[in-house]
């Protein structure tokens, strides 16, 4: 049976002497998952209590600086009243129990880890509550109504003269059966949630002792790099490695099936020798392999009638309104997280060990089980800590990579990228082009809106992936790549945000051809958001102008009364002081939904030489119950900083079939002294919590072209922004 996010199996075991309470979130046994234990390996989540008093919580989520950690073990502090800083947490193993009750995966991105788990982890709590309560009833002979948790003890309400730490009730707490039906705490009496401020993973961050995927060391390790070819479909053809083998502290160098790894007794000498190697590689074969050739042809087919249609609804408007027209272009993107790839692997006598830090640990299981030609049950993950992700880490191509190296090597090896190698093998964010045309009447109606989108699927590529880590292995690669093939017609990924639009105008046609190119490609932070929100909310913009309308009071026109965008819209034209900028500043606009929230932000810009210098951005976001104010806020300018990086700067170019660029030099993103001071309102709610990783990404693109306009009189139309 498939259980839903929302429910939630009770169970209790003994378990080494502890309380272990699991919740069940996909339904694959009744047994629970018994914490610490490396033998008894069953699918359940859960909590685990020690007679010492330790708490620990498993995390199913990975964290790569988004706070998941602290939002979780947030939720369940608030219901087992405890200090959230004494909960312990670990990232849990790989397993089904542990994958995500919508997406089926053990899989961190869509900005949705709060909000599947929202339910269940105050279920979580609530239920050891009660449990322990149970169990001071059954010690002290007092009655429900005369015990209170709170702290990490069970007292009596009246007076406190009994205190009963939960460690101390442990021993009777797990003979007695699970309590269900375990009313959850109301707003009015919550203490954490919506309130709590501080990171349960800040001091180890802060004091080096966060473990991340690049500190891992097992004995005996050795450090690996990889000669890749430099188009994204090339093999080995031959290597000299004469004099690199020469050097100091080279251990090998050999082919495999992903490039030539250079083994040394650690990176900069592995590194250097790697320097040394000539390497010749297959020639590139035929196809769009030149940026300027993918441009044309998408140009091109913005001039064809291929199209697959994703919503169409017939124009009910004036025929005779003034028509615009505007084409738009977003290059292709790297991730680029501080953190460069990297993944350890040690050889067992059935498969591997792997350390890394991945947001889908069972797609890296999947990938080191076929390099070895293994069950995966013989390849065990231990996730880390992520130097950032922003969905590059989805991918397993470093864990195939090092697991490779491992298997001719027969030693323990970390292999670790660089930056170069970084930008120019990534799973790009791809380039796009967008053609949007709508009628606009006498009195400012609009109608007739029809867009265009052409850009190669992603799913096309990453589903068959992810479908191979969710299928039985014996299942053939033809039948997975059937699940790519059959997304990539009206692929979801390409036009989300853009099929979805919030405006009420008189007729809505959006239309998508996907346009293949050779090049790998993957969820780039908010995905179709990303280039959807710069194109519509671009648009909308010329559209007022052309309506003779102020941008906020057009939008606000076409939204429906009660829309969460007319609410967050408002709430940041009010902190933006919108239209009425001080003497030399200009200001930009731009609302979009995206993973369940919605997010309006207003950019803020002088002129400098002719560029804009950016000198506020205000945000509003609607995300539903906040967990962690100040971790909505960091996420907030997190993804603005991200934006407007790649909005500024961001451009992956082709030549030849290989990347140009190579390092933050021609990649930059903001620096410090470019990071405009921002402000960020969060709007009260009591609906369910929403996401918040990626929602503040995609309104920073558009907002800033808007602004730009406002100051010049110039559309923005193509990212990066042309500001020569």
């Amino acid at each position: 049976m498939n259980l839903t996010r929302r429910q939630f199996i009770r169970n209790v075991s003994v378990a080494g002497g502890a309380l272990t309470l699991g919740f069940q979130l996909t339904g694959c046994s009744e047994e629970p998952l018994l914490l610490g234990s490396e033998t008894d390996f069953r699918p359940n989540a859960f909590l685990r209590i020690d007679t010492d008093g330790t708490v620990t919580l498993q995390i199913p989520k990975a964290e790569m600086g988004q706070g998941i950690v602290t939002g979780m073990v947030t939720l369940v502090a608030e219901e087992l009243e405890l200090d959230p800083a004494a909960i312990r947490y670990e990232m849990a193993p790989v397993h089904g129990a542990f994958a995500d009750p919508e997406m089926r995966l053990q899989i961190t991105g869509g900005s949705a880890s709060i909000r599947v788990y929202y339910d269940i982890l105050r279920q979580v709590g609530a239920s050891a509550r009660e449990t322990l309560i149970v169990a001071a009833m059954n010690q002290t002979g007092l009655a429900r109504d005369a015990l209170q948790a709170r702290d990490g003890s069970v007292i009596s309400r009246r007076d406190g003269a009994v205190r009963i730490a939960y460690g101390e009730l442990v021993p009777v707490a797990r003979t007695l059966p699970a309590v269900t039906g375990v009313m959850l705490k109301p707003a009015s009496e919550q203490r954490l949630v919506g309130h709590y401020e501080q990171r349960v993973d800040a001091e180890a961050k802060s004091n080096g002792t966060a473990q991340f995927g690049i500190d891992v060391a097992p004995e005996g390790c050795l450090t690996a790099v990889l000669l890749r070819c430099p188009w994204f479909d090339g093999a080995v053809e031959s290597f000299d490695a004469a004099a690199a083998s020469e050097m100091p502290g080279v251990e090998a160098v050999f082919a495999t099936e992903h490039g030539v790894a250079v083994v040394a007794d650690g990176y900069w000498p592995a590194r250097q020798a790697a320097a040394k190697v000539d390497v010749r590689f297959t020639p590139p074969a035929e196809g769009l392999r030149d940026s300027g050739a993918i441009a044309r042809a998408m140009a091109a087919a913005l001039d064809g009638d291929d199209f697959a249609s994703v919503r169409d609804e017939p124009g009910s408007g004036p025929e005779d309104g003034t028509l615009v027209e505007a084409r738009y272009e977003v290059p292709f993107l790297a991730h680029a997280p501080m953190e460069p790839l990297n993944a350890t692997c040690r050889l067992t006598a059935s498969g591997c060990e792997v350390w890394v830090g991945t947001q889908a640990p069972d797609v890296a299981r999947d990938a080191a089980s076929r390099v070895l030609g293994v069950p995966r049950e013989a390849v065990v993950i231990h996730n880390q800590f992520l130097g950032g992700g922003f969905g590059r880490r989805a991918a397993a191509d470093n864990v195939a990579e090092v697991v490779a190296i491992a298997r001719e090597l027969k030693r323990p090896v970390k292999l670790v990228w660089s930056r170069e190698d970084d930008i120019r093998h990534d799973w790009y964010r791809p380039a796009m082009a967008g053609q949007i045309q709508a009628r606009v009447g006498a009195g400012g109606e609009v109608s007739h809106w029809r867009h265009r989108i052409v850009g190669p699927s992603i799913n096309q590529q990453v589903l068959p992936k992810l479908a191979g880590s969710m299928l039985p292995q014996w299942v053939p690669a033809g039948a997975t790549a059937l699940a790519g093939k059959l997304a990539a017609g009206k692929d979801f990924a390409s036009v989300e945000g853009a099929k979805e639009l919030p405006y009420n105008f008189a007729g809505i046609n959006v239309e998508y051809h996907n346009l293949p190119v050779p090049v790998p490609l993957g969820y780039w932070r908010s995905v179709g958001h990303s280039h959807t929100a710069f194109v519509v909310e671009s648009f909308v913009d010329e559209l007022a102008h052309r309506a003779g309308l102020c941008p906020l009071a057009f939008r606000r026109r076409y939204l429906a009364e009660d829309a969460p965008a007319r609410r967050v819209l408002d709430a940041v034209a009010e902190a933006a002081n919108w239209g009425k900028a001080p003497p030399g500043r200009f200001q930009g606009l731009a609302v979009h939904a995206s993973f369940h929230s919605v997010v309006a932000e207003v950019v803020e810009i002088s002129l400098e030489d002719g560029k804009p210098r950016l000198e506020h951005v205000y945000c509003a976001v609607d995300c539903g119950q906040v967990i962690n104010p100040d971790i909505v806020r960091d996420q907030m300018i997190g993804g603005i900083v991200f934006a407007l990086s790649a909005a500024l700067y961001g451009e992956i170019t082709l030549k030849d079939g290989a990347v140009e660029q190579g390092n933050y030099h021609d990649y930059p993103v903001l620096r410090q002294n470019e990071v405009p001071a921002m402000t960020v309102v969060l709007i009260d709610s009591d609906a369910p919590p929403t996401g918040v990783g990626e929602p503040g990404t995609p309104p920073a693109a558009p907002a800033l072209a808007n602004a730009i306009f406002a100051a010049t009189g110039v559309r923005q139309r193509r990212l990066p922004l042309q500001l020569s």
